[in-house]
């Protein structure tokens, strides 16, 4: 049965929350703790509404990570009705926009936050003003560069199997391309524009679809961050991000674009829990990307480095990563037992 959670953002625990009303914040407590933390209503926004339970997904525009989701509830409408303009949330979203060109309002913006946050920071705030239609210009010569020297598995059994999965993490708002490419190397990456590829080594590895569930929802997690746009901006400059918008090479090669795709420990840590929250919300077992952690430390004991992908070569290690993602099995399993071997046939394995 569904319940209201609240993910502090550390840690992946849910806790079952007991909110209530304190001058101009949220107070969020629980049975265990009176007081978990405390949200300015100036800083709420509501990410989604699950298609599934009705649940509404809240967070902070000041820091991503955190999420509280209330189903349709004493405790919901009594924030609501403190906060009416939560529940216009989709006409904000859609008057917000992405009104940001080549403009001196980008510039001042970009020049005002590498002056008080620093480029890395500087580039996490551009990030979210950048035009998806911006992104997919990127993304597309990024997709090109990855894919262009490898054979795409197009199983229909498989690849229809893989998409499944993939609809029910999707957040509201988003749609993916979905790649299978045929490399050894169990890897997956998220590019701009909302692309994800998965490696038929990291399906050939896993040993449930549960660990294949846990990878995507990670990848699909940093597109909802809106994280590879930012690893573009924060590790190849604005000035060649935006030669490449807008047609340019910017980088010489443009298949160097795909070595921007790395993520900090902080962004890592992101995409870990919002993808636990994403595998719950769609009623699934959560515990899969801790179980490919451990996994993949296993098989890299002996082989090292060379087995390692790049998402994961990064802090946290494995070893924390399987730690702090580590949560209860409860919830359906990603595939049927035939949707799982079709996708193990994907690229003609036998």
């Amino acid at each position: 049965m569904a319940e209201d959670r609240y993910y502090d953002g550390k840690t992946a625990k849910a806790h079952r929350p007991l909110i209530h009303i304190l001058g101009e914040e949220l107070v969020i407590g629980s049975a265990e703790a009176p007081e978990l933390d405390r949200w300015p209503f100036a800083d709420i926004r509501v990410i989604d509404v699950n298609k599934v339970t009705g649940g509404m997904n809240f967070g902070r525009l000041s820091d991503p990570a955190p999420r509280l989701l209330l189903l349709d509830s004493p405790q919901r409408q009594e924030l609501l009705a403190a906060q009416p303009q939560l529940a216009s949330w989709k006409m904000r979203e859609a008057k917000r926009g992405f009104v940001v060109g080549a403009s001196w309002t980008v510039v001042g913006l970009t020049i005002a936050a590498v002056f008080f946050f620093g480029w890395r920071h500087g580039a996490a705030a551009l990030a979210q003003f950048v035009p998806k239609e911006w992104e997919e210009r990127v993304g597309k010569k990024i997709h090109t560069a990855l894919t262009e020297n490898f054979e795409t598995c197009t199983g229909q059994d498989g690849s229809e199997a893989l998409r499944a999965l993939a609809d029910k993490l999707l957040p509201e708002g988003l749609e993916i391309s979905l790649d299978v490419i045929d490399l050894k190397l169990p890897n997956a990456v998220a590019i701009p524009g909302d692309h994800v590829i998965v490696s038929s080594g990291l399906i050939e590895m896993a040993d449930s679809p549960d660990m294949v569930a846990g990878v995507l929802a990670h990848e699909i997690a940093h597109l909802e961050l809106r994280h590879p746009t930012q690893s573009v901006i924060s590790n190849l400059g604005l000035a060649a991000t935006f030669s490449i918008i807008l047609g340019g090479s910017g980088a010489g090669d443009v298949a160097y674009l795909a070595t921007m795709l790395s993520y900090s420990r902080d962004m890592e840590t992101e995409a870990d829990l919002r993808g636990i929250e994403l595998l719950r919300e769609a009623g699934l077992k959560a515990n899969g990307l801790a179980a490919f952690f451990k996994a993949l430390a296993e098989e890299t004991k002996d082989d090292g480095d060379d087995l390692m992908p790049d998402w994961l070569s990064t802090h946290p290690g494995l070893s924390d990563r399987a730690e702090y993602s580590a949560v209860d099995d409860s919830g359906a399993t990603a595939m049927s037992d035939a949707e799982w071997q079709a996708l193990r046939k994907i690229c003609g394995a036998k």
